[in-house]
């Protein structure tokens, strides 16, 4: 049986871009992640309290859901507009299994 994975990807937005337009633009990914990705459980954004920095957590079925993901998302429009307005250097990803 497998435990559920929850993925943490920490990052920040570039410069100008809006609270508002991130998370527009977070929302139409999360749809996208629903419609095009198995094993997908939910998704929450949290932002730091002082700081310009945000935290994404993923639900996953699976870690091979997980990692099938990495190959499935990257083909959706909303995964290319959403990252286009991040930071890519000090971004951080990694997988906790869910006890």
């Amino acid at each position: 049986m497998s435990k559920t994975i929850i993925e943490v990807v920490t990052f920040q937005a570039k410069e100008g871009v809006s609270e508002t337009q991130l998370l527009e633009l977070s929302n139409a990914f999360g749809e996208a992640l629903k419609r095009e990705v198995k094993g997908f459980i939910k998704r929450t954004l949290t932002k730091h309290c002082t700081e310009d920095k945000w935290v994404e957590l993923v639900w996953w079925e699976s870690m091979n859901d997980a990692k099938a993901a990495l190959e499935t998302a990257p083909k959706t429009p909303e995964f290319h507009k959403y990252c286009a307005v991040l930071i890519e250097d000090g971004s951080t990803i990694y997988y906790l299994e869910e006890k």
